[in-house]
């Protein structure tokens, strides 16, 4: 019977700070997917901009539910050491720039209006457009922190090759 034998390394690893993803970089992880869930649920609530597998449409609803598995897959081979600082500066990215053409740019699908005014009371909606705002600097900082981490990871390896180790 398993009794979290695999998870007690891990556990481990992350308390000693010897782990292939960095203690941070696992919080900024729980955070940004902490907002996503409470950003896909204001959809739901709202009931706008809600595509599959709730409604027949794959729109860009559908196509940030893929960020869930995408970060499972990145923490299992992390601690796989098979996926490293290059995924999560490319998760990061692509999610930074799929909530920004979405909700902020200049032909945002949608935009803050889709958010603030469908809802009665106007604070509701002013909250639930801080709420899209805070996921944003969250993912922003997430991809500002796995770039500094990549490019001091890549001065490690070309300061290792140039001493011939």
């Amino acid at each position: 019977m398993w009794k979290g034998s695999h998870l007690r390394p891990v556990i481990h690893d992350l308390r000693k700070g010897d782990h292939p993803i960095p203690q941070r970089l696992v919080g900024l992880l729980v955070i940004i997917s902490l907002f996503g869930i409470g950003h896909h649920i204001d959809h739901i609530i709202r009931g706008n901009h809600v595509g599959w597998p709730l409604t027949p449409e794959i729109n860009a609803f559908t196509f940030s539910l893929l960020s869930y598995p995408f970060i499972t897959l990145g923490l299992y081979l992390g601690w796989r050491d098979r996926a490293g600082i290059p995924y999560w500066t490319g998760l990061f990215f692509v999610s930074s720039l799929l909530i920004g053409y979405v909700h902020f740019g200049p032909s945002a699908i949608e935009p803050p209006a889709d958010i603030i005014t469908v809802y009665e009371n106007a604070l509701v909606g002013w909250f639930a457009f801080a709420w899209v705002v805070g996921f944003t600097i969250v993912l922003v900082t997430g991809l500002v922190y796995s770039s500094l981490l990549l490019i001091r990871q890549s001065k490690g390896a070309a300061i290792t090759s140039s001493r011939g180790e």
